[in-house]
C-alpha cells in the first residue's frame, strides 16, 4: 500500500477580552503547531467463482476490504498509526445467518518510539499490528485472505542507518497474546480455573537483501495453543533459510524443526499426552531467461498418519501466510488441518513474462502427495494470474485454477478420486 502525504497545520488561538470601563484588550496573536500527518487507503473487491464439482453446486461470490490508516509523528523519533478495516461479503447482511467475516474492526493501533543505537536505528513497536518475517513461512500479515492477520503485543527492530540498511542485515524480536484466557478477562465459569494464556514470542535475523546472497534464521516459540483436536500445546519452531546465486541461478533452500508437548482430546475428551517432534524442506532453483523466469522447486511437511499417539510428527505452519506456496486455489490451505496431519509433498514449477511493464502473467503448476499412509496421491493443480497495473495506485488482477483430485483426496473430503475443481476470481484494487 503506498501513501500520499499531506502536511496539516493546526492553529491554535486564544482569544482574551477584559471589559473595563470603555477600554478592552487586544487578543495575542495566535500560536501554530505544526502537526505532521500521513494518511492512507485501499479499497479491494474479489468476486470468485467455486466450481467444486460432482454433487456440489458452484457458488459466485464477492468480497469487499476496505481500509484507512493515519499515522501521526508528534515530535522526531515517535509515530502513532491507526488503521480501520471494514471486511465483508456482498449480500450477506441480507441473510438469517451472520457474516462469518469480521465486518469492522481496529485492524492496526500501535505506538512507535525511534531512537539511534550505535550505528543502528532502534525502534519499539506496541499495540495491534501486522509481523511479516522473512518469506512469511511461519508468521505473515496473510493479505490475500479478506481480513488478513494482526497481532496484539510488541516488537523490537533493529537495522542499520539509512536507506536500505534492512537489505544488509536486520533483526526483530517480538511478543504477542493470541487469546487472552485469564480470570479476569477470559471467557471462563465462575469457580473454574482458566487454561493458559495463548502466548507467541519470536525472533527473526537476516542477511543480505530478499533476493540476492544471504541467509535468514527464525525462532517462533507458541505457547498455550488449542487447535483442532490439541490442546496445551507448547511448540519450539526454528527454521533456517539460505539464498545463493550460483552460475546465474537462484537458489533457496529452507529447512525448519518443531518440537515440545501437547495433548491430544479424544472426542469424549479424555487427553493424552504427546512429544511434538516434526520438519519442513523446502527447495526453490530459478533462473531469469530474457523477460521471462522459471522455477522448479520441492515443498515437503512432515505427517503423522497416527496423530492419536504419544508422538505427533505433522508439522504445523503455525501463523504463515500459505497462500503464495500451495497452490493459488487454496485447496490446501494449512497444510495440517487440509490432510489431517498426514503431511504434505509438493513438487511445483512457476514460470512469468514480462509482456509489458504493467503486465506480467505468471503460471504455476503442483503436484501434491501425502507424506504418510498408504495412498498418497493428493491431486494437481494449475494455475493462470494476470496482473495488470492502472495508474493511481490501481490494479485489475485475473486468475483460473483447476485441481484434479487423486485418491488420496476422498477421504480427506478435498474430492472425488479423477474430479476436477475449478475456481475464477476477479481482483479490483486502488489504493494510496
Amino acid at each position: 500500500m503506498c501513501s500520499h502525504r499531506c502536511r496539516t497545520h493546526v492553529v491554535v488561538a486564544s482569544l482574551l477580552t477584559v471589559a473595563s470601563g470603555l477600554h478592552a484588550q487586544a487578543a495575542p496573536p495566535p500560536a501554530a503547531i505544526s502537526l505532521p500527518i500521513t494518511f492512507s487507503g485501499e479499497v479491494r473487491s474479489r468476486t470468485e467463482l467455486d466450481a467444486p464439482g460432482g454433487a456440489l453446486a458452484s457458488d459466485y461470490f464477492t468480497m469487499l476490504r476496505s481500509r484507512f490508516g493515519i499515522r501521526v509523528d508528534p515530535a522526531a523519533g515517535v509515530s502513532v498509526v491507526l488503521q480501520v478495516q471494514d471486511s465483508r461479503v456482498l449480500g450477506t447482511e441480507a441473510s438469517a445467518a451472520a457474516s462469518t467475516l469480521d465486518v469492522f474492526d481496529l485492524h492496526q493501533g500501535y505506538l512507535q518510539l525511534a531512537t539511534p543505537w550505535n550505528s543502528a536505528d532502534l525502534a519499539l513497536r506496541a499495540g495491534r499490528q501486522e509481523i511479516a518475517l522473512g518469506n512469511e513461512r511461519l508468521v505473515g500479515a496473510s493479505n490475500w485472505t479478506n481480513t488478513g492477520r494482526t497481532f496484539d503485543g510488541a516488537r523490537v527492530t533493529l537495522a542499520p542507518k539509512g536507506a536500505g540498511g534492512a537489505d544488509r542485515w536486520s533483526a526483530t524480536s517480538f511478543a504477542a497474546i493470541v487469546e487472552e484466557n485469564g480470570r479476569r478477562f477470559g471467557a471462563v465459569a465462575t469457580g473454574v480455573t482458566p487454561p493458559p494464556d495463548h502466548f507467541v514470542a519470536g525472533a527473526y535475523a537476516s542477511v543480505g537483501a530478499a533476493q540476492k546472497l544471504g541467509a535468514d534464521v527464525t525462532f517462533l516459540y507458541d505457547g498455550g495453543a488449542r487447535y483442532r483436536t490439541f490442546a496445551d500445546a507448547d511448540r519450539t519452531t526454528l527454521d533456517l533459510r539460505l539464498r545463493a546465486m550460483p552460475l546465474g541461478l537462484r537458489l533457496d533452500l529452507e529447512g525448519a524443526t518443531q518440537s515440545g508437548s501437547q495433548r491430544f482430546v479424544s472426542s469424549t475428551g479424555v487427553r493424552s499426552a504427546q512429544s511434538v517432534r516434526a520438519w519442513l524442506l523446502g527447495a526453490r532453483l530459478g533462473r531469469t531467461m530474457g523477460r521471462g523466469t522459471i522455477t522448479a522447486g520441492l515443498d515437503e511437511l512432515s505427517g503423522d498418519d497416527t496423530p492419536a499417539d504419544g508422538r505427533y510428527t505433522a508439522f504445523s505452519t503455525m501463523f504463515g501466510t500459505n497462500h503464495p506456496y500451495y497452490g493459488l486455489m487454496d485447496v490446501i490451505g494449512d497444510p495440517a488441518s487440509t490432510t489431517k496431519d498426514r503431511g504434505l509433498r509438493d513438487v511445483f514449477g512457476l514460470g512469468s513474462y514480462v509482456v509489458a511493464p504493467a503486465f506480467t502473467p505468471r503460471v504455476e503448476l503442483h503436484r501434491f502427495t501425502l507424506a504418510t499412509g498408504d495412498e498418497r496421491a493428493l491431486g494437481a493443480e494449475a494455475d493462470v494470474v494476470a496482473p495488470i497495473k492502472l495508474p493511481a495506485g490501481t490494479s485489475v488482477e485475473l486468475g483460473y485454477s483447476v485441481f484434479r483430485a487423486g485418491r488420496a483426496a476422498v477421504p480427506l473430503g478435498i474430492g472425488a478420486d479423477g474430479a476436477n475443481r475449478r475456481w475464477l476470481y476477479a481482483q479490483l484494487r486502488a489504493g494510496f
